[in-house]
């Protein structure tokens, strides 16, 4: 597991406990106020307790102002160091947190009298409590990275001053989470002696990243050629390695790239992994949920077209063939059959033409409507698939096609899906790869959650209308 990976689960985690203990808070504030006789006599009431089920009912709202509030100011980045900034943060968090909170309740529960010594003392023992959970996480993840868990592959590309200060820095204490593999030298040689481990040149990255594990690429600049570095780019194109670029002032001053800190050395961000960390795990969440929902409604159609396959013609029910999705990581897909048994034999991979002789009767209906790939819901769930992305394409077919199409690999920094912005776009079947290509990465590019809602909603659109997603 790598750095980003642990980061990624530690956040879930984190999103989890704090929900929580912010419900556990207004628990123990209620105590505090109405039942433990403490406070009796700094806050005066008369009208008797309030029923403890209202303020149950103000948990899931708290808990949603709190997180939102958490994550807009940074709060949810574990990788950044728990410290007294980290307590200033949680203690403006618990500001906003309680103003909205009051005013989310004079609008939705303005039924319910709610004691604000309760809400007051809520909002201040769940900063505390949120900063024990956070010192708690980042001790666990130390505990966990000392075992050799989370801890991030590097190799770095090209040698000189500014090399060895990032090396210094990664060998620090501060720099636990990362483990330095050697170098990788470019065509130009350095003018001095290189003092790590040379892991080879610059022809050979690809290889290199994948016989080395490698999680993340440093490029010094100018001691790597533009030139090189594009090369070293596109060689690296659905790997699941991060490229970052270690520039002179002169790129940093000029430069539009997003630079980052990196233990006080300027580190431009060249290549981001696409949907990780938040945008991931929502993407995630919206799969399962939907997917879930879907396979329950649609549970008795499945039913129905499984024993119309069985009685219709000789064969399996479920169609599975070999597919890639992220990171080149191949899978099983399910569809049911719409195809003879031995369709495949003798011929291979192969795309299916739209009157293609080898498709059954009822299997040209299923794969009108899109029908045929309902049983892919199941890859959803599994993980294997997402319902929106680039469609998944037969194993066979993806050197030939990585030959042919720049950049094609670059489909595969994302889970494959269901339906995708090319299929919506009428690039469906046999169509121009070259131009699905191009809706496949400005998806991955500009990928929002409002954006998956509208294909979907453009998909169902055109099942309704007799156009298959699929293919």
């Amino acid at each position: 597991m790598s750095n980003k990976s642990l980061n990624q689960l530690l956040t879930a985690v984190t999103v989890v406990i704090d929900f929580c203990l912010i419900g556990i808070s207004i628990r123990i504030a209620y105590w505090l106020r109405f039942e433990s006789g403490w406070l009796q006599a700094v806050a005066i009431h008369t009208g008797g307790n309030p029923p403890l089920a209202f303020y149950f009912q103000l948990i899931p709202l708290n808990a949603v102002i709190w997180i939102l509030t958490l994550r807009g100011l940074g709060l949810y980045w574990v990788a950044n160091e728990v410290s007294l900034e980290t307590g200033l943060s949680l203690l403006k968090a618990s500001a906003i947190a309680l103003i909205s909170t009051l005013g989310a309740v004079f609008f939705f529960y303005h039924h319910h009298e709610y004691s604000r010594w309760v809400m007051l003392l809520a909002c201040g023992m769940s900063a505390g409590f949120l900063y024990l959970n956070r010192l708690a996480v980042q001790r666990f993840k130390q505990a966990l990275q000392q075992s050799g868990i989370g801890v991030s592959q590097i190799a770095v590309v090209g040698f000189n001053a500014t090399t060895r200060q990032l090396i210094h820095s990664i060998r620090g204490k501060a720099r636990k989470s990362y483990q330095l593999l050697g170098v990788i030298i470019g065509k130009q040689l350095p003018s001095e002696p290189i003092s790590q481990h040379v892991l080879g040149g610059t022809t050979e990255v690809r290889s290199l990243v994948q016989k080395y594990q490698i999680n993340e690429l440093f490029i010094t600049s100018p001691a790597i050629s533009h030139e090189e570095i594009l090369q070293i780019v596109h060689d690296c194109e659905g790997l699941p390695v991060q490229i970052r670029v270690l520039p002179d002032l002169y790129e940093v001053m000029i430069g539009k790239t997003h630079v980052v800190d990196f233990d006080g050395i300027p580190v431009v961000q060249l290549k981001e992994l696409p949907l990780h960390g938040w945008r991931g795990l929502i993407k995630r969440g919206l799969d399962i949920a939907l997917s879930t929902f879907a396979l329950v409604i649609l549970s008795p159609v499945m039913v129905a077209i499984a024993i119309a396959v069985k009685l219709t013609s000789s064969g399996s029910v479920i169609f599975r063939q070999e597919r890639i999705s992220r990171d080149g990581t191949a899978f099983r897909i399910y569809k049911f059959r719409s195809m003879r048994q031995d369709a495949e034999a003798g011929i291979g991979h192969t795309w299916a033409a739209p009157d293609d002789p080898r498709q059954t009767r009822l299997g040209r209906f299923l794969r009108r409507w899109g029908l045929d790939e309902l049983p892919q819901l199941f890859n959803v769930v599994k993980g294997d698939m997402s319902l929106v992305g680039p469609r998944p394409e037969m194993s066979g077919l993806i050197d030939d096609f990585s030959k042919s199409f720049p950049h094609y690999l670059d489909r595969h920094r994302v889970k494959c899906g269901l339906t995708g912005w090319a299929q919506v776009n009428g690039l469906r079947g046999n169509t121009s790869l070259k131009e699905r290509l191009r809706y496949d990465l400005f998806y991955i590019e500009n990928w929002s959650l409002a954006f998956d809602i509208k294909i979907l909603l453009k998909t169902l659109w055109a099942i309704k209308k007799g156009g298959s997603f699929q293919k």
